[in-house]
């Protein structure tokens, strides 16, 4: 694509708003950015159509790739770019000659049309290994939740977590851990009725989720987090609310 289209300059145009597009990647490709240094596994977030997302940030309204120093992105000259970047702003083809421009500048042309025509046959090809990556990183929810270590290190989360601080569950890069709730959450209150009524008063004021909730949470997962991820795809960011799931356990039950 670089050698198929020419456009202005874009270091002297813009504050890199091209990197304001929210991107999903292969595992494979996420492994190579933190390989080169450029990426932690905390700057991946579970995705619902490749297996990862890059890690936006909301308050700059950037990619996290996005270098200030450079105006530009990290691994733009990596040969490992995402490929979704490149083909922005132009796409495969302009049948109309229609002015091409992004959200500063404009003049960028097709130079190319059989170079972006076989980009975007590789593209397509890129997308269904992807999706077969996706699946197969999907089969792994399993070992993250019922690996010990995985599952000791999700009980360990939960013990330190205050109950109505908790909003469900979160898939991360290695494990599956508490989903933080914003402001305070009475989410839980249903499993600590169930499984520990003793506490269910003193809600707001307890500390960390006891023992018997624990057990009752892991429990509740081990039965119905892979079926419900499988029927209902990866919700966004990888996040598992509690309201959707045991939505979906009645609905299953029912």
């Amino acid at each position: 694509m670089s050698s198929a289209i020419e456009g202005p300059n874009c270091i002297f145009v813009c504050h890199g708003d091209c990197c304001s597009i929210k991107i999903n990647v292969p595992k494979i490709l996420a492994q190579e950015y933190i390989k080169k240094g450029d990426a932690t596994k905390d700057d991946f977030i579970r995705g619902d159509i490749f297996s990862f997302k890059l890690r936006f940030d909301d308050l700059k309204g950037k990619c996290f790739l996005y270098n200030k120093k450079i105006n530009g992105c990290l691994v733009h000259n990596s040969g490992i770019k995402p490929p979704q970047c490149w083909i922005y702003p132009t796409k495969f083809f302009n049948p109309d000659n229609k002015e091409i421009s992004c959200k500063r500048a404009k003049g960028w042309k097709i130079i190319n049309s059989e170079k972006t025509k076989e980009a975007e046959k590789m593209l397509k090809y890129y997308i269904f290994l992807c999706q077969l990556e996706a699946k197969k990183e999907l089969k792994e929810i399993k070992h993250r939740f019922n690996d010990n270590s995985s599952k000791n290190h999700l009980k360990r989360l939960l013990k330190l977590t205050p109950p109505s601080q908790m909003a469900g569950f979160k898939d991360t890069w290695d494990f599956i851990t508490p989903l933080p709730a914003e402001g305070v959450s009475l989410q839980l209150k249903k499993f600590c009725n169930k499984f520990n009524k003793k506490c269910v008063e003193e809600y707001l004021e307890c500390r960390s989720i006891c023992d018997k909730v624990v057990q009752g949470l892991l429990d509740f997962l081990r039965q119905n987090l892979f079926q419900y991820v499988k029927d209902q795809g990866l919700d966004t960011e990888g996040e598992y609310p509690f309201f959707k799931m045991i939505e979906f356990v009645e609905n299953k039950n029912f």
